[in-house]
């Protein structure tokens, strides 16, 4: 079996050797230097300065060797569904990706060490939005796009996040798996793709097979340069869907760190939709998208009067979207981060 108990088990302590490698060369005494040389990268043509150390060379090499082998049909496929879909996933990003994320209770371990986090859930929001926005462009991985630095940045935040919890003593590899793992990012990962997907059939959109395995595949090529295992890519709508069940039953659990991010995730939106169409309804909204199994695991409580005022407007979101072409895009969905961004 491609996803088996055995090989699973095994990507739980497998890492990214690139990656981390340059975080081992850098920190802690040349974190600054690190940080001041990936500040000065925006652009994928950008070079790095000439005192890079050789292991940020070779990981920025790899990763443009990954992008020369791009297939531009399979960038133009995902692309164009983003484009389609852009301020709705958006949306399902922060009420549905994230939270499901936080069930995962050994992968919440990780992120429940970082303070950043638990007190800035707008910055986090703001950055993953940005970082979205960058791949997803029509031209994300041409010459003038970000994609390739906005990557390898977050990939390198990925493996400075390992080192730093490396470091902490309370930290058990044996219970947790080694942080931010291969399992562990192939859910995430999944997260980006075959869960927005999920959440917008759950909003009234409509979409072919073949237009959603073209947005998973699209994540599959940014999850590879994120350092993702190849393994770990489905080839099709059904080893995603198999992928994504197994990553659940193994990992999905109720933690208290699970519940502290997402009670900190609530407490920013119940501020950040007050006079929205989603005031007062944060929980309930958070809980159509995600269901009451993956609720119960991250602590979000709904009673039955909650879910009766909800419905309503449930069945609105499901009428407008099935019956009436709403116009997005790209270009709109960024202007309104824009307009709203905290």
């Amino acid at each position: 079996m491609k996803y088996s108990e055995d090989i699973l088990d095994s990507l739980r302590f497998k890492q990214d050797e690139l990656a981390d490698k340059v975080i081992q060369q850098y920190f802690p005494q040349k974190k600054a230097l690190l940080q001041e040389q990936l500040q000065g990268l925006v652009n994928n043509t950008d070079e790095l300065s000439s005192n890079a150390d050789q292991s940020l060379v070779d990981l920025l090499t790899s990763m443009r060797k990954q992008i020369d082998q791009l297939d531009e049909g399979v960038l133009a496929e995902g692309q164009a569904f983003f484009d389609e879909f852009a301020s709705d996933i958006m949306l399902l990003l922060g009420f549905m990706s994230l939270p499901y994320c936080y069930a995962a209770k050994n992968g919440a371990e990780v992120l429940v060490r970082s303070n950043r986090i638990l007190e800035n859930p707008a910055q986090r929001l703001n950055d993953t939005a940005e970082f979205v926005f960058d791949v997803t462009h029509k031209n994300a991985f041409k010459p003038e796009g970000k994609a390739l630095m906005s990557i390898l940045k977050v990939r390198l935040m990925h493996a400075a996040t390992r080192w730093y919890v490396s470091k902490d003593k309370t930290w058990d590899n044996k219970k947790f798996g080694a942080p931010v793992n291969q399992e562990d990012m192939a859910g995430t990962n999944l997260s980006f793709s075959l869960l927005t997907i999920r959440g917008l059939r759950k909003l009234g959109k409509l979409m072919t097979a073949e237009s959603a395995f073209g947005y998973i595949n699209y994540w599959n090529k940014i999850g590879e340069l994120l350092g993702l295992d190849p393994l770990l890519l489905p080839e099709n709508n059904r080893e995603a869907a198999v992928l994504e069940r197994k990553i659940r039953q193994r990992q999905f659990g109720y933690s208290e760190a699970g519940k502290t991010l997402t009670m900190s995730l609530l407490k920013y939106y119940e501020f950040a939709t007050i006079n929205s169409p989603l005031e007062g309804k944060v929980k309930t909204f958070m809980n159509f998208l995600i269901g009451n199994y993956i609720s119960n695991m991250i602590g979000l409580e709904i009673n039955d009067f909650d879910r009766a005022v909800f419905k309503p407007y449930q069945l609105f979101l499901g009428f407008r979207n099935y019956f009436f072409n709403t116009q997005d895009s790209y270009a709109a969905a960024y202007t309104r981060f824009k307009e709203t961004k905290l």
